[in-house]
């Protein structure tokens, strides 16, 4: 069996998941790295969602910070050009990276406030000095992009892969809406993710895995194999 190509790998794995899932978040790294030709299977795959589920949620993991017009731009060209219901975005440049991005009430953004990578551990855990107490640096940006939330579609990106800091993200902001990248592949536990990371009604939280539900094979059933993997992870969820 031939591979397919780019999108039509997205368009199997869309077919057979579209009603396992809420959202979809394709990478933007990956089709910028193609080039032209990977731009145009990003339009053909956003619109594809578009026709086949209707309702999901599409983000585009964008990872954009800037300020000032820069900022602007990206936000028109993530909103209005790729017409993304929500995007991630690195605010680690302060409350002017932000700003531009969250003018639509109508479009979410996901702040990078504590990943999922080793790395994190580097900045993201350092200790800042209040007024009153000493807090890490990703507790003082989720209580930051907190007050920031005139608008109420600011929510915080913090990994399943560590559940201390997703449990203290969680208590310090507990309306927020969170997405929790790192289950799977990167060996983030399920289980603490639903517990630590949900709202008080057990909801709030976009919980992602990419690379254990698209690649849950790597033969020609791999659409049927996406949607069994799809399936189980959405009845873990809901079990729990």
């Amino acid at each position: 069996m031939p591979v397919p190509d780019d999108f039509a790998f997205n368009r199997a794995i869309v077919d057979a998941t579209a009603e396992l899932v809420c959202a979809y978040k394709p990478n933007l790294a990956y089709y910028e790295a193609m080039g032209l030709q990977g731009l145009e299977d990003l339009h053909k795959t956003v619109t594809h969602i578009r026709n086949i589920a209707p309702t999901a949620v599409i983000i585009g993991d964008a990872k954009r910070g800037d300020i000032g017009p820069s900022a602007e731009a990206y936000a028109k060209a993530l909103f209005e050009v790729w017409d993304f219901d929500a995007i991630t975005i690195n605010a680690w440049g302060g409350h002017d990276t932000v700003t531009p991005f969250i003018q639509n009430h109508e479009k979410g953004v996901f702040v990078w406030c504590r990943g999922s990578n080793p790395g994190s551990t580097d900045f993201q855990d350092l200790q800042t000095v209040t007024d009153v107490s000493s807090v890490p640096l990703y507790l003082k940006m989720a209580l930051a992009c907190q007050e920031w939330d005139t608008n109420s579609n600011l929510g915080l990106v913090v990994g399943a892969t560590v559940p201390d800091q997703l449990k203290e993200a969680r208590v310090a902001c507990p309306t927020m809406p969170f997405l929790i990248p790192g289950v799977g592949a990167q060996g983030g536990d399920l289980e603490a993710a639903i517990l630590h990371g949900t709202d008080s009604r057990g909801r709030g939280a976009l919980i992602n895995s990419s690379r254990g539900i698209i690649y849950a094979s790597g033969g020609p059933d791999f659409a049927q194999a996406a949607a069994r993997a799809a399936n189980q992870f959405q009845n873990h969820i809901n079990t729990r």
